[in-house]
């Protein structure tokens, strides 16, 4: 992602460089997170996250004032987690916004960028992963984990971090190799903050009805000691320079969802073992250097929750308030109505499933 802010968004500049080379008006209620997850901080992780409500990066005050508003109640921030005397973590319990940190998965993503720059270069010598070697000291396992130990510390004493984001986008030609870390990943997890799920993230692409745009490939990542939940994020395409409403594509999810359920199947992936959360599109039109993000309509973002909660997910998910590659163009959940509402569409829709 270069100077794009590098992993802090699900398939984001990763996949545009390799293309390149009915609820109130959209004001859901919602019970907030820690009556939706009871189990934070004292019971198990069976259940995930409950029927939470997530917007991705919700990360100034502003920020979860505008979010709250529209029922999200847990948001994911990539770095570290915010500190309890920081303005944001004060605006974020104030409305009832708990936090799931992504930390994990930026510094295990710099160790696979730093392996795709010595032991997994990228066949044909095109890395569109990580074009440098931004943090060439993550260079191990051990250096990860030692980063990882350091940052549960200090989520074990912030009472508003109930869950972690610890894997993201993946490069095409290093399938796996991020299965056994996420294990021990994991066993740190439950060590220092038994309670909080670890939740591993997996990218598709919309496509056309009836096709998958899916890499099989990415659930090798996938394993029952690694992952407690799993987050599935599904957007269109990247890199198209004209604008496109994105009418042509499947928002449903139909095929998609299915394909991706048996790759992780294969994996010993159940919905009984590592609930799912359904991570829809939250933004639009120009995006980058001189692309266009397909969509978005109300419609489009509420058949793709209600894909998602139909299949099985028990959490919903949105990206995102903020990107690097964002510009004053494109439409966001701050500045469009239209994905306000169908933020809230989406809500009202998966929560009747849910009942």
């Amino acid at each position: 992602m270069g100077d794009m802010q590098r992993w802090s968004r699900p398939l984001s500049i990763v996949t545009l460089a390799a293309i390149v080379s009915a609820c109130g008006g959209g004001r859901t209620a919602v019970p907030p997170f820690a009556n939706a997850y009871p189990n934070a901080r004292g019971g198990g992780v069976a259940d995930g996250l409950g029927h939470a409500i997530v917007g991705f990066t919700v990360d100034t005050p502003s920020r979860a004032a505008g979010a709250a508003s529209l029922g999200i109640n847990a948001t994911v921030l990539y770095g570290e987690s915010p500190t309890p005397s920081s303005g944001l973590a004060k605006a974020l319990e104030r409305n009832g916004i708990s936090v799931i940190d992504g930390a994990i998965s930026s510094e295990l993503q710099y160790w696979e960028c730093h392996r795709t720059h010595t032991v997994a270069p990228p066949p044909g010598g095109r890395n569109d992963y990580c074009h440098n070697d931004e943090r060439p000291g993550v260079d191990s396992d051990a250096v990860v984990l030692r980063y990882v130990a350091a940052e549960l510390e200090r989520d074990a004493q912030r009472p508003y971090v109930r869950g972690l984001w610890v894997l993201d986008d993946w490069p095409y030609w290093d399938y796996g190799s991020a299965r056994v870390l996420l294990q021990k990943i994991h066993a740190l997890a439950r060590a220092k903050v038994p309670h909080d799920p670890a939740i591993c993230g997996f990218a598709a692409t919309l496509a056309r009805p009836g096709r998958v745009a899916w890499q099989r490939g990415l659930a090798l990542n996938y394993s029952n000691d690694g992952c407690d939940m799993v987050g599935w994020y599904a957007y269109t395409p990247f890199g198209r320079r004209k604008p496109s409403n994105g009418d042509e594509l499947d928002w449903s999810m139909q095929s998609l969802l299915p394909a991706m359920g048996d790759s992780l199947a294969k994996q010993g992936w159940t919905l009984a073992h590592a609930p799912l959360v359904g991570i829809g599109q939250a933004w639009s039109g120009r995006y980058g250097d001189g692309y266009y993000q397909p969509g978005l309509s109300r419609k489009q973002m509420l058949d793709q929750a209600r894909g998602f909660c139909t299949y099985g997910a028990s959490a919903i998910a949105w990206w995102a308030w903020d990107d690097g590659a964002y510009l004053p163009k494109t439409k966001t959940p701050e500045d469009s109505r239209v994905i306000d509402d169908g933020i809230g569409e989406g809500i009202g829709a998966c929560q009747n499933i849910w009942k």
